[in-house]
């Protein structure tokens, strides 16, 4: 049986006014100065940056600012989780509609592959209640800091755990496009941006995506 895997950030969920804003947040923090969200999305362009604490820290270096990568870490976990999850966290959306879901969990092998923490990402899944629908979840936590995408490693493990070698990869950066292809399953592209979709499409079918998606819930046409 082929295997759907879905990247979780900007794919299953919603984090425009979450991560995104948790990056612009922490990075004014330290600057003093505006970031715009326009700048967060030039630099997930660029590729290889998967991790938004190593995203946050090349703004600071690009800005002239040297922070331990322990103190970014801090003031972004303090942005993003809160107390007892109160934080921007709490701003996040599912986007894939449950029928779906449930129809392709029935007729596929389904997992993720995020950069998430652990923790982060099965709190995710929990509250939306829908980690029963996923068979395997990969992390940043199975990930070597070497490995993260566009290595196709966490994809590579994911289909190992899953027993599969046909696959779908449904993501939204290059470096989701890259892994994929380096992984020799076939990547689709979620351009959700409206106001830059035809930008947005063409950079993830620049490097390697097969199918864009306007909207994830548009995604059984693409596995048909």
């Amino acid at each position: 049986m082929k295997a759907v895997i879905f990247d979780m950030d900007g794919v299953l969920v919603d984090v425009s006014r979450s991560y995104r804003l948790t990056i612009k947040k922490t990075a004014e923090y330290f600057l003093g100065q505006d970031i715009h969200i326009s700048q967060i999305q030039e630099y997930k362009n660029k590729g290889g940056f998967n991790n938004d604490w190593d995203l946050t820290e090349r703004i600071l270096n690009d800005n002239g600012k040297k922070i331990s990568k322990e103190m970014i870490v801090n003031v972004f976990q303090r942005f993003y989780l809160g107390e007892k999850h109160n934080g921007l966290i709490k701003n996040e959306e599912w986007l894939l509609d449950g029928n779906i879901l449930e129809h392709i969990q029935k007729n596929f092998k389904t997992g993720i592959v995020t950069g998430r923490p652990k923790k982060e990402a099965f709190y995710v899944l929990e509250r939306f209640q829908k980690k029963s629908f996923f068979s395997v979840l990969i992390t940043m936590d199975d990930v070597p800091s070497n490995k993260v995408k566009p290595d196709p490693f966490g994809i590579q493990l994911a289909l190992q755990k899953l027993k599969s070698h046909k696959a779908f990869y449904v993501g939204d950066t290059v470096d989701d496009m890259k892994a994929a292809t380096r992984a020799n399953i076939i990547p689709i592209g979620v351009a959700s941006d409206t106001k830059k979709y035809e930008e947005q499409s063409k950079l993830l079918l620049n490097h390697g995506a097969k199918w864009i998606l306007k909207d994830i819930n548009d995604i059984r046409e693409a596995l048909e």
